[in-house]
C-alpha cells in the first residue's frame, strides 16, 4: 500500500483509525450508561446499532488503508465488499427503526429514524472501490467524504438518540 499510494494515505488511515476507535469506545460507554432505557425501545436499539456501524466504517477503512503491501486492485475489491456489507446493515437497521418509530409520538424518535449517513457512506465506499478496481487511482479520494460523513453523522446520530425521551 505504501508504495502505491504513499505515506500520506497511511498517515490518514492511522489518524482515522484512532479517531474512529475513540468514538466507538465513547459510544459503548454512553450506551452502557443508558442501557435500561435503550433496551426498552426498538427504535433506540436500532439507532444505537446504526450509529455504531457508521462509526466503525472509518475504522475498517483505516485498517484496509494501512494494510502493508496491498495494491489498488485488492483495496478496491475490499472497499466494494465493505460498502455492500455496510449498505446491507443499513437496510436492516433502517427497517427496524421505520417499523417501530410510528408507535412513538416523540419528535426525537421520528428524528432518530431519519438521521443516518450510512447508505451514502456505503455507496461512496463502493464507488471508491469501483474506481480503484478499474484503474482510476484517484478514486481513493472518495474515502475522505466517507470518513467525514461517517464521523459527523455518527456523532450527530449518537447525540440525537441519547437525548431522545422515549418513555
Amino acid at each position: 500500500m505504501l508504495a502505491t499510494f504513499g505515506q500520506d494515505w497511511v498517515t490518514f488511515g492511522q489518524v482515522v483509525g484512532d479517531a474512529s476507535g475513540a468514538l466507538v469506545g465513547l459510544l459503548f460507554v454512553a450506551v452502557s450508561l443508558n442501557r435500561e432505557r435503550i433496551v426498552k425501545h426498538t427504535v433506540l436499539r436500532a439507532s444505537a446499532l446504526q450509529t455504531m456501524l457508521v462509526l466503525v466504517l472509518p475504522l475498517l477503512v483505516a485498517i484496509l488503508l494501512t494494510t502493508p503491501r496491498q495494491g489498488p486492485m485488492a483495496l478496491g475489491y475490499e472497499f466494494i465488499a465493505l460498502g455492500m456489507l455496510a449498505g446491507a446493515a443499513d437496510i436492516v437497521t433502517g427497517h427496524w427503526k421505520r417499523k417501530n418509530v410510528t408507535t412513538f409520538s416523540s419528535r426525537y424518535a421520528r428524528m432518530v429514524s431519519g438521521v443516518s449517513p450510512n447508505m451514502v457512506t456505503a455507496l461512496l465506499i463502493v464507488a471508491a472501490g469501483a474506481c480503484l478496481t478499474s484503474g482510476a487511482i484517484g478514486g481513493i479520494y472518495l474515502v475522505v467524504p466517507v470518513v467525514f460523513l461517517a464521523i459527523i453523522g455518527g456523532v450527530t446520530n449518537a447525540w440525537i438518540f441519547l437525548m431522545s425521551n422515549l418513555e
